[in-house]
């Protein structure tokens, strides 16, 4: 019989990565860029006025990527978390609808150059895997997790966005066998973070079939990717303002009792987490402390959304209730 497995599924196992497309209609992923652009004039930009193009003007972040200020339970958010048809090929992915989401970030990056933001320069890349290679208690380099970006808006070769070394996934094990294992100062340990180096990222350049791939999506786009993928992101520096929400659901039954209560807590509180539902939790600001501009804490800063989000059924399920 005819293989009845999705083509972004398959490409997702053999390639480390997958773009699901039109999961959002174009309409629908305008109505979200709106609605990320409204919540970033707070800080004094303004879409039309490049004069406040500057980091001055902007959430705190990094490359792009905020978890503060409460918009990881912004009222938009959850409505793109919500999305039936972003939840469904996670559902296929895990073969089960009793799903947890994560409380992650956006991403809102300005084309950097000449043409728009001039404060800063292209950040250089910065290789990692968000699963940690050597734990202590379960088997290392196993697929546990895959991520997803839910693209608001187009990314061409300039415009940036997700950049992923092709079938890295299934190379980890000898790539660590052969170049002296697991490197303490590379590792974050329990945050589920390792980084490379670019003498590492060339050692996955000359394997056969490993290629640096710039990940292209249009409008409504949803990108999955396996946790033990190569990644880093690039900065836009054409003209298209990027916009991001990303997405990472797991089983529910991944969760201990302890981690549903972490997650109903970060609920109440409206705090952030990092892309794992489960079986781990990982609080950005319990871990790094609230946004700073210099050495002062951000007086934007917040913890709750500027606008609540609405509580349905399947919210709460997706929080853990």
């Amino acid at each position: 019989m005819p293989d009845a497995t999705p083509q972004w599924q398959r490409d997702l196992d053999d390639k480390g990565y997958a773009v699901v497309k039109g999961v959002l209609s174009p309409e629908r992923a305008r109505y979200y860029t709106e609605q990320a652009l409204r919540w970033a004039s707070e800080f004094g930009f303004d879409e039309k006025d490049r004069s406040t193009w500057t980091g001055d003007n902007l959430p705190v972040n990094i490359n792009g990527l905020v978890n503060d200020y409460g918009v990881s339970h912004e009222r938009w958010v959850w409505e793109a978390r919500l999305e039936p048809s972003v939840i469904e090929p996670f559902g296929q992915l895990w073969r089960t609808d009793d799903l947890l989401v994560s409380f992650d970030a956006i991403n809102f990056s300005l084309p950097i150059g000449p043409h728009a933001r001039r404060d800063i320069e292209p950040s250089a890349p910065w290789p990692h895997i968000d699963q940690q290679p050597d734990p202590v208690d379960r088997p290392p380099l196993q697929h546990e997790l895959t991520q997803g970006l839910l693209a608001m808006t187009s990314s061409g070769p300039q415009d940036g966005g997700l950049v992923v070394l092709r079938g890295s996934h299934k190379l980890l094990p000898r790539f660590f066998e052969e170049t002296g294992g697991v490197k303490a100062d590379q590792s974050w340990g329990g945050l589920n973070y390792y980084t490379f180096t670019d003498e590492d990222v060339k050692w996955f350049s000359r394997q056969p079939g490993v290629e640096e791939v710039k990940v292209e999506t249009e409008p409504g786009d949803l990108i999955l990717w396996d946790s033990r993928t190569v990644h880093w992101n690039r900065a836009p520096t054409a003209e298209q303002i990027r916009v991001v929400v990303y997405v990472c659901y797991a089983p529910r039954s991944m969760a201990s009792e302890g981690v549903l209560a972490a997650r109903r807590r970060c609920w109440d509180e409206k705090l952030a987490t990092t892309h794992w539902p489960a079986p781990f939790l990982v609080i950005p600001r319990e871990e790094y402390g609230p946004p700073k501009r210099g050495e002062e804490v951000d007086p934007m800063d917040r913890i709750r959304p500027k606008e609540e989000p609405v509580v349905t059924e399947r919210l709460l399920k997706l929080v853990g209730f």
